[in-house]
């Protein structure tokens, strides 16, 4: 298959491939009209805020030119967090669900770096069922870095049948670029903003999702993207593939210069050989069906 440098081209890719009373779901169906949630990363210095027209709007367009005709959804959840189309903290109930009194900001409901990623995936997950899934609309959604963490969770809680989420949610694919799946390194130098400490290589929370939150699913099915880079210093490429029982996982290499905050902006396509948005066969006289990824000829399991 061809396969470029274009992570937004790889997200596309990705995104194809890829309850009492509820709201009738979509049938799968990989088009491309489907509503697109992204939700951004940590932000730990200063007032938390995030830009997302400047974070987003490169990948947003890149997809409109693969076709993908549905709303693009930015997510906002910290108090300085700008040019977002939806706000997470005007759904759900801000003394629910890990709460910390020290975390919230006056704007709008919204958040600060001392926040708890469960609180904001629950958050998270009130946001998508009361704009789309309780209008039975299904849709895909992209996280960058702790944004990944956030929506891993809502998915879980969901799966989880928890009393304080949704009834249902219908996501049926979701990319993760530059995701913290096994924790961070780096997170061990930003302690004073607790969402750091959340991420920290083997943190309570980093090991209740590998134990309990692996591929979580969301009513109707949920296709997972894993998506790491070598050139990545916040994340380990390890790291950004670390759920095992993901279906797809891309891993660029160091030559490819991706880093932390490449994944949504970097365009240049260097034609560079790689299986990154698909699950390889087993190759004949192998056994299992694990998924596998393959970097420049290179396959791993």
């Amino acid at each position: 298959m061809r396969a470029t440098r274009m992570t937004a081209a790889a997200l596309a890719a990705c995104l194809t491939l890829a309850a009492l009373g509820a709201a009738a779901a979509e049938a799968r169906t990989d088009n491309r009209s489907k509503p697109i949630v992204f939700v951004h990363g940590l932000d730990a210095f200063g007032e938390a805020g995030v830009d997302c027209a400047s974070t987003w709007n490169t990948m947003s367009s890149r997809l409109g030119q693969f076709g993908h005709t549905g709303t693009k959804a930015t997510i906002a959840y910290y108090g300085g967090d700008t040019n977002c189309t939806h706000n997470l903290g005007l759904h759900g109930s801000h003394s629910t669900h890990y709460p910390r009194t020290d975390a919230h900001n006056s704007t709008g409901g919204r958040h600060d770096m001392d926040g708890d990623i469960r609180h904001l995936g629950y958050h998270l997950a009130w946001t998508i069922y009361n704009t789309w899934s309780r209008n039975g609309v299904t849709v895909d959604a992209v996280g960058h870095s702790m944004g990944g963490l956030i929506l891993r969770y809502a998915l879980h809680r969901i799966q989880a049948n928890d009393s304080q989420f949704p009834p249902y949610l219908y996501v049926e694919d979701v990319v993760t670029l530059g995701t913290p799946h096994l924790g961070s390194g780096w997170a061990s130098d930003c302690t004073w903003a607790y969402e750091c400490v959340q991420m920290e290589n083997g943190s309570s929370f980093i090991n209740y999702l590998n134990t309990y939150a692996k591929n979580p699913q969301a009513d109707g099915g949920t296709d997972w993207s894993l998506v790491s880079s070598y050139d990545d210093g916040i994340v380990s490429e390890g790291s950004g593939t670390g759920d095992s029982s993901a279906k797809h996982k891309v891993q660029y290499l160091g030559s490819m210069n991706i880093g932390h905050s490449d994944y949504m902006g970097d365009t240049t396509d260097t034609r560079v050989r790689t299986c990154a948005t698909r699950t390889c066969p087993t190759p004949p006289g192998t056994r299992g069906t694990a998924p596998r990824t393959r970097c420049a000829g290179r396959t791993s399991r």
